[in-house]
């Protein structure tokens, strides 16, 4: 722990040593400069290289501002340097405590957001449903047409009469014959009856 005390102490005086030894040096030569001891001319070039090298002018003693003020500011360059200008503070924002709802719509605004379907896509979902309903009463006389006359009359009897037309003209014509004698006498008439008329409506 000395032994590094030592070292650290003999750098540290070398160092000091070695800083008088440049400011000497550099007075030296300004004072020999300056009182005529050295030829001004032979040394003027090599003071004015360090002194825009080195920074000279920044000396606290002998440059800018200080005790004798010989190494002056080379052209273009300025110093002391400007301090930056302060960044300007943002302008607060105001933030509205109560923001005003928006207004209702109005009723032209509410119609004029309602979707307008066109006779053409109307019809379409017409036929698309049509069809969807035609495919359900095809499947179902289907079913009817393999179950035993008197289940599907007792099946049908609690059936809409207009799903019962339509599903007794979509099954076999023998098969529909012998639900309709498994009917009650005043069910099947009627029944008949309506099958008459509709295919009076397609002549």
């Amino acid at each position: 722990m000395a032994k590094k005390k030592s070292i650290f102490k003999r750098i540290r005086n070398f160092f000091l040593v070695l800083l008088v030894l440049l400011i000497l040096a550099v007075g030296g030569v300004v004072a020999a400069v300056h009182f005529g001891y050295l030829e001004r001319a032979v040394v003027d070039e090599k003071i004015q290289w360090a002194n825009e090298t080195v920074g000279l002018y920044k000396l606290p003693v002998v440059g800018y501002g200080g005790m004798f003020e010989y190494f002056e500011v080379p052209e273009g360059v300025i110093w002391p340097e400007p301090e930056p200008e302060p960044e300007p503070e943002p302008e607060p924002v105001e933030v509205a405590t109560n923001p005003t709802p928006p207004p209702p719509p109005t009723n032209e605004q509410k119609k004029s957001k309602e979707v307008k379907i066109s006779q053409k896509e109307l019809e379409a979902q017409v036929a698309a449903r049509e069809a969807a309903e035609k495919k359900r009463i095809s499947k179902l006389a289907r079913i009817y047409d393999n179950m035993k006359p008197e289940e599907a009359a007792k099946a049908l009897d609690t059936v809409n009469l207009d799903t019962v037309v339509l599903i007794l003209q979509k099954m076999d014509e023998s098969n529909a014959g012998k639900v309709l004698a498994k009917m009650e006498p005043a069910q099947a008439a009627q029944i008949t009856q309506m099958l008459m008329d509709g295919d009076r409506r397609r002549l």
